[in-house]
């Protein structure tokens, strides 16, 4: 099955679902200077994406959406402003820890 692109619901769905993948897995900060550093060529590899999907869709049921995903820079751009969110949101989680055990120890 062939699409002709990703809605903007979709989009922001993907980016959230690959961010809280990332975070999982603790590759923030690699995954936003991969990002960053392949940010100008994200248009040939979405079309790297394109030309593959037909084999590739087999085993991967969203891999045409991703590649619709990859083909716009601005995407990228979101998903590395959301995983620098998710990272602020990280620390903010971990200073707040900190300061009740520092509580609980007074």
């Amino acid at each position: 099955m062939f699409i002709d692109g990703i809605t903007p619901e979709r989009r922001d769905q993907l980016v959230e679902a690959m961010a809280r993948r990332i975070a999982q897995f603790g590759m923030i900060t690699p995954a936003i200077f991969f990002l960053e550093m392949n940010k100008p060529i994200s248009f040939i590899g979405s079309q790297a994406m394109h030309f593959f999907s037909p084999i590739v869709s087999v085993l991967f049921q969203n891999f045409q959406e991703y590649a619709y995903f990859f083909e716009d820079r601005e995407n990228v751009e979101r998903l590395i402003v959301r995983l620098e969110e998710i990272s602020r949101e990280e620390e903010e989680e971990n200073r707040r820890r900190k300061e009740e055990a520092r509580g609980k120890r007074r």
